[in-house]
């Protein structure tokens, strides 16, 4: 009777823990709205790592619906979603795969197209999100070896020699806080002159101002003739600066020459005066040659016009005789 009682025992205790093998964690409900009532959207993903079962689907950082199904199809994987039946997503929408902290659980993020409202058609229940809308978390073993290539290149010891460095540069505490004090004074003076400032600001907004009225003239200016003008007067500047110097050295140097330069002043009255006197005289030289001399030597005669005796009588009219007298007349 005994053997009996412990079959019994044991097949009643065999169907207790077969039944609670068949228990699935997913099947029990979860807190929060289920979306039973909500209609399929289909995501294709290239992978989707460990998306949980029941994850949820955001919009707008707004939960819209929860992850039904995740099923290996070929080369990519359905993400089977249950959406809300009150939220029309479009037909241009955008998933990815995200979490919201390191350590928090993958969710399907629907972004918008352009961030913003979209006026394409809505996506109808059971539609098909493709690969090319869709974004895929790197592979967890790519992402090793990234991890291993920045570990393995060195850049952790060039990061921490970087941080040597600018320990090294970095001024002692006691220069910090002078220049820490320093800033805090300067920034205080600022402002109990800000008004000074609002000047500057309106002489900066006048001078754009004045530059934008005289925009025609500057576009003038930098043309390839204005370039040229440019060039022009940067090659004058160049030999000017050039002689500047040597001005310089002379007007620093040349108090040797104030008294060559005032005899120079000296001479220069004296020639002024004689100057003057020259004009003065010129008049009457002038007139004794064009007068007197040139008529005679253009004209080498002799006329006689009067012949006044020693009694003061005029003697013009015997001049045939005294010319018979003379032998100059027959």
């Amino acid at each position: 009777m005994r053997r009996p009682r412990s079959l019994a025992i044991v097949i009643a205790s065999a169907i207790a823990v077969s039944s609670c093998a068949s228990i699935d964690v997913n099947a029990l409900p979860a807190p929060g709205s289920s979306f039973q009532d909500g209609y399929a959207l289909v995501i294709e993903f290239e992978n989707v790592l460990n998306l949980p079962a029941r994850a949820k689907v955001t919009l707008d950082g707004i939960v819209v619906g929860v992850v039904t199904d995740v099923a290996l199809k070929g080369s990519h994987v359905d993400v089977t979603s249950r959406i809300d039946p009150a939220v029309s997503v479009p037909s241009n929408i955008h998933a990815g795969l995200q979490q919201a902290t390191v350590l928090g659980d993958i969710y399907v993020a629907l972004d918008r197209a352009g961030g913003g409202a979209s006026d394409a058609p809505a996506l109808m229940p059971g539609s098909r999100l493709p690969l090319a809308r869709t974004t895929s978390p790197p592979q967890l073993e790519d992402t090793i070896v990234h991890l291993a290539d920045f570990i393995g290149s060195g850049s952790i010891q060039r990061v921490q020699n970087a941080i040597i460095g600018l320990n090294r540069i970095t001024p002692p505490p006691a220069d910090v806080r002078k220049i820490a004090s320093r800033f805090t004074a300067d920034m205080s003076d600022l402002s109990h002159n800000i008004d000074n400032v609002d000047l500057l600001l309106n002489g900066v907004s006048q001078t754009a101002q004045a530059l934008h009225k005289r925009i025609p003239e500057l576009t003038a200016a930098l043309s390839p003739v204005g370039i040229l003008g440019w060039d022009n007067a940067i090659g004058i500047l160049q030999y000017v600066g050039t002689a500047y110097p040597t001005i310089g050295s002379i007007y620093s140097g040349g108090f040797w020459l104030v008294p060559l330069l005032n005899s120079v002043a000296d001479a220069a009255g004296a020639v002024q005066q004689s100057k003057w006197a020259f004009e003065s005289e010129v008049p009457k030289w002038r007139k004794l040659f064009t007068d007197y001399f040139l008529p005679q030597d253009k004209y080498p005669a002799i006329n006689i016009t009067s012949i006044v005796g020693p009694d003061g009588r005029e003697l013009s009219g015997n001049v045939h005789d005294v010319l018979r007298l003379l032998g100059a007349m027959p």
